[in-house]
């Protein structure tokens, strides 16, 4: 019996190793929730700020996207946080996909918010 348990124990503590795990060290949990709600606390106001401001200005810049530049379209990708390299190429996927954010402005602010950083 003492040996079913020595063996059973050993088993338990091979699995107790530093490599990868699918879950995380219980002391770390505590610290992990509350960067994990900072992190979405900051996203949910930028995501918010970012919708105010595409409801307010939708006309506008869908046509600064059509144009192919413009203040407004400039600062949306300044709200959805969007790398500087990487905003000419996001301007031609929009104006390819115009007709799509000119009928949903929830839908412009999706696709900003995937490229922001």
């Amino acid at each position: 019996m003492v040996r079913a348990f020595l063996i059973l124990g050993l088993c338990l503590l091979a699995g107790c190793n530093s490599g990868t795990s699918h879950l995380p060290n219980p002391l770390s949990l505590p610290g992990q929730a509350v960067a994990t709600g900072l992190e979405n606390a900051a996203y949910n106001a930028r995501r918010a700020r970012l919708a105010r401001y595409v409801q307010h200005h939708h006309a506008q810049i869908i046509e600064e996207i059509a144009a192919g530049n413009g203040p407004r379209i400039s600062t949306v990708m300044a709200l959805a946080d969007v790398p500087y390299h990487r905003r000419p190429q996001l301007l031609n996927r929009l104006r390819e996909d115009i007709a799509l954010y000119q009928t949903d402005a929830e839908v412009l602010v999706v696709a900003l918010m995937v490229h922001g950083a």
